[in-house]
């Protein structure tokens, strides 16, 4: 599999999955970063919802190759102390 460099919260993070990994499962299950939440599976919800280059979409409907070399904000990633609730 290869390795991807993930720009996430201001901080790379390497991961090795397949480029058609959904990313919210990358975040989830390979780096950890449970706030964002599994909901409906089909982009309807909101509740995987990331800041993808500043615009919010839905990390359940992107894979890993499509988010490649962009900056990604998680719900871990909105307050610089990580007091964000």
């Amino acid at each position: 599999m290869p390795t991807y460099q993930l720009n996430i919260n201001g901080e790379s993070r390497s991961v090795e999955v397949s480029e058609d990994t959904p990313l919210l499962w990358v975040l989830r299950d390979h780096l950890d970063l449970v706030g964002t939440k599994y909901g409906c599976g089909i982009a309807l919800c909101g509740s995987c919802t990331i800041h993808l280059d500043g615009i919010a979409v839905r990390s359940c409907a992107l894979t890993l190759a499509q988010v490649e070399g962009k900056s990604i904000t998680t719900i871990e990633g909105l307050s610089e102390d990580g007091t964000h609730p």
